[in-house]
């Protein structure tokens, strides 16, 4: 290859001063020169041919004579790329290539089929996509069970089905693991079953109970078992839910041991279904903390209120459970009695989670310990802070209500539009929204429509990029598949340096046909050659070899990469704006307590700010099409160049023409030009022969585009025909989860309004409490005081009774 480009390179040397000479201005005749002059000039076109030969050989036996890879193996390289995506972590990706398989025909019988469904599953796993993952592991365990996962595949299904509520049919799986294990589950599938018997909502609750008792038994008992722990916890739970307090208490007591002690009991080398399950020392953790919450509230209810406080104080401070271990504990000192400690521990709750809902309670139980430590300005001020939190977005909430006739159609235009969260809390005051999407009804509902608003974005991605898919096949065509584009590219090179040979064939033609054509010949040879010469240095400038392709291209890339940079500079600025636009958000939000803007004003600026955060979402849309394109032109660098094939046709019909003039000429040639001419003839017909191949690779090159074009455009229409039917049930989904996501976001509203209501209620009695208390601490001090007196004059009386009686005397 190095040889080739150095003779392609001496080749360009040679004829580069050649154009030059041609374009000078003409001057007188010069004598033709002799044959030995004009043969190191062939000696160098044969020696570029070489090179130019070599080049094509290059294209010949890597694009087009090599064989195109079968179905076979280009579903095998797709589901390798898949796997590797799979591998590596990225789900989408990854979804998408094992989705284009099994969902090919072909592929079906492919002994990779059954792993190909795991891994699609397995990634719609890992993006929560529970109904899709159901649907496809559903598929794999009616395979026969020895085509591998079945095992992975029906844990999932179980973990699926217990979230989703959805019960037909496992049982018939389960039967049929348990019998190709022997008629025994495997820990991970039994824990998995055994935790889908314990959610069950289709059974009575005694039923419901035996059988979950009956799975997680052989668990628990299981020596170092993977899943002991947590199966004896739910045995506990079960017990709970049984009545039999004292079980109970002895389960939970088993496991509230230290951590150290449960990991060591806990299965070393136990890997669950997913990738991101806890270890084994999370996991005992995890479940001792719930044993000691469990553990306390069950002491707590049987009087053992010592133990309890024990229990709650072992919760660690770093545990979710920690707030609820504090607020609890203090019930426990209430009961007791001791109400000093009890005011530490709602004050430690509210150090440690001041935003919590769990707060707001501890709040109001703040104010009545402090009221029986006979603390009243404190409690007054504890119950005041409460009032001056919950009762102006009650209010607000009210005022809402009552302004709608219809407040569910309200709450549901708000939620189905694509940015309904941030819609919601223009209106909306932000405990109140908080506190609604705390609840896990509002939150399902809130997630559902933006999920179908994803798939809604999603169906719509997947129609422009299949518009783009078919643009492309239709303006771009070589530009859609690297490998053809490269070897179409490669081919016009070679095209490219055969037209230069074919010119210095033609200039040396004429050196030696100068002293033989006549003057009208001549007339028409200049014509022809003024013709070329005015393409000459646009046709210099194609591209011959290797390295003009190379410079090419990273000139053309520098030049995109520019325009990247500055798209990318403006997207940072777009990123700064919105970044913008949520402190503005958040401060109006956080504020609100202390301005004294007007409702309406504050509506109207929140709805300003809502519209110039759209426009910012509009500009990154259209900024993100812009860099797409500008992707697609950095990959498209190699495309020819438009109008390169059509000077370099022009350029060969002006050779073509000058060279019919000469070969009118040639009978009157004496001996020594027609040797000369004899070797241009035997060095155009190897051009010729190169041409041909050249053509034919062009041939093979457009038919394999053609092929391949057909394929995926039948594909692209095909998926263009699901997306239609995808976009008619996403309305039908879209337009029942609107009436049942109004309901629920009304009906989670009007509980918060009733949860606020229900707080500054209390905080209004505490209020009243204290003053009544305080009245009562008064008028018992002057009762008091004012027994003290009458006791005092009493004893004056007693004493200076004697005095009294002599002054009487």
């Amino acid at each position: 290859m190095n040889a080739s480009l150095r003779a392609l390179a001496l080749a360009a040397v040679l004829l580069g001063p050649a154009a030059v000479r041609s374009a000078e201005p003409a001057q007188a005749p010069a004598p033709p020169p002799p044959a030995r002059d004009l043969s190191p000039r062939l000696d160098a076109v044969e020696t570029g041919l070489l090179g130019v030969e070599e080049n094509l050989h290059f294209v010949e036996t890597q694009f087009t004579q090599r064989a195109e890879p079968s179905d076979d193996d280009a579903l095998a390289r797709r589901f390798s790329d898949g796997e590797i995506h799979y591998l590596l972590g990225d789900w989408p990706a990854a979804s998408v290539l094992f989705y284009d398989l099994v969902s090919d025909p072909r592929f079906r019988p492919h002994p990779r089929y059954p792993d190909a469904l795991f891994y699609l599953a397995d990634s719609l796993l890992e993006q929560h996509n529970d109904i899709g993952a159901r649907l496809y592991l559903r598929e794999l365990l009616a395979l026969p069970p020895t085509s591998g996962h079945y095992r992975e595949a029906l844990s999932r299904y179980l973990t699926v089905a217990g979230r989703l509520n959805y019960f037909e049919g496992v049982e018939a799986y389960v039967a049929q693991a348990r019998t190709l294990s022997g008629g025994q589950l495997s820990p991970e599938i039994a824990y998995v079953h055994a935790k889908w018997l314990f959610r069950r909502t289709d059974l009575s609750p005694a039923d419901r109970i035996t059988q979950a008792r009956a799975a997680f038994t052989p668990l628990a008992q299981a020596p170092n078992g993977a899943f002991r722990l947590q199966a004896a916890y739910h045995l506990g739970v079960l017990s709970v839910q049984e009545g039999d307090l004292p079980a109970a208490i002895t389960r939970f007591q088993q496991l509230a041991t230290p951590p150290s002690a449960q990991a060591a009991q806990a299965a070393p080398g136990r890997t669950g279904p997913r990738r991101s399950a806890p270890t084994p020392e999370e996991e005992a953790r995890r479940v001792r903390e719930l044993a000691l919450m469990s553990l306390g509230r069950l002491l707590y209810e049987t009087g053992r209120f010592d133990d309890a406080l024990d229990r709650y104080g072992q919760v660690p401070r770093d545990s979710e459970s920690f707030p609820d271990s504090l607020y609890e504990s203090a019930w426990v000192h209430v009961r007791r009695g001791h109400y000093q400690q009890a005011k530490n521990a709602i004050d430690i709750l509210l150090l440690v989670a001041p935003d919590s809902q769990l707060a707001a309670e501890g709040r109001i139980l703040q104010g009545n310990l402090l009221q029986k430590l006979r603390r009243y300005d404190e409690a007054t001020d504890t119950y005041t802070q409460v009032i001056d939190t919950f009762r102006p977005p009650r209010e607000q909430v009210d005022a809402l209500l009552s302004s709608h006739s219809d407040p569910v159609a309200y709450f549901d235009r708000l939620l189905v539009r694509a940015d309904g969260p941030l819609d919601m809390r223009t209106v909306l005051p932000h405990l109140v929204l908080k506190y609604a999407t705390t609840q896990r009804e509002v939150a399902d509902a809130v997630r559902t429509v933006e999920d179908i608003d994803s798939g809604r974005r999603g169906r719509s991605e997947a129609a422009a990029i299949a518009q783009r898919i078919l643009h492309a096949l239709d303006t771009r065509g070589l530009e859609t598949f690297p490998e053809l584009q490269e070897a179409n590219t490669r081919a016009d090179a070679v095209d490219t340096a055969l037209t230069q040979a074919e010119a210095e064939l033609v200039r040396v033609e004429t050196l030696a046909m100068q002293a033989v054509l006549t003057p009208a010949e001549l007339a028409r040879l200049t014509e022809a050659q003024h013709a070329r010469e005015a393409l000459e240095r646009r046709f210099s400038a194609l591209p011959t070899s290797l390295k003009t392709l190379e410079d090419r291209r990273e000139r053309m890339q520098r030049r995109v990469d520019e325009l990247d940079r500055e798209a990318y500079r403006l997207d940072f600025e777009l990123q700064s704006l919105n970044a913008i636009a949520a402190s503005i958000r958040k401060w109006v939000d956080d504020s609100r307590t202390h301005r004294q803007t007007p409702p309406d004003e504050e509506r109207e600026f929140l709805l300003q700010l809502q519209a110039e955060v759209q426009t910012l979402k509009d500009l990154k849309a259209e900024l993100t099409a812009t860099r797409a394109r500008l992707a697609d032109e950095r990959n498209a660098v190699d495309t020819t160049l438009a109008g390169e094939r059509a000077i370099r046709v022009a350029y060969a019909d002006s050779l073509r023409r000058e060279h019919a003039i000469l070969r009118e000429a040639e009978p009157r040639a004496d001996a020594e030009v027609l040797a000369t001419l004899r070797r241009t003839h035997g060095v155009r017909g190897r051009l010729d022969g190169l041409r041909e191949r050249v053509t034919t690779a062009r041939n093979v090159v457009r038919e394999r585009l053609e092929r391949r074009g057909r394929v995926i455009r039948e594909k692209v229409v095909a998926e263009q025909q699901l997306l239609e039917r995808y976009e008619a049930e996403v309305a039908a989904v879209s337009g029942d989860a609107r009436q049942l996501v109004g309901r629920i976001a009304y009906d989670s509203i009007r509980r918060v309004r009733q949860q606020f209501y229900d707080l500054v209620l209390k905080a209004d009695v505490g209020v009243v409490d204290v003053a009544f208390n305080e009245k009562q601490d008064k008028t018992t001090a002057i009762q008091t005081l004012s027994s003290q007196k009458d006791e005092a004059l009493r004893e004056l009386d007693a004493e200076f009774q004697d005095v009294l009686s002599e002054v009487k005397e």
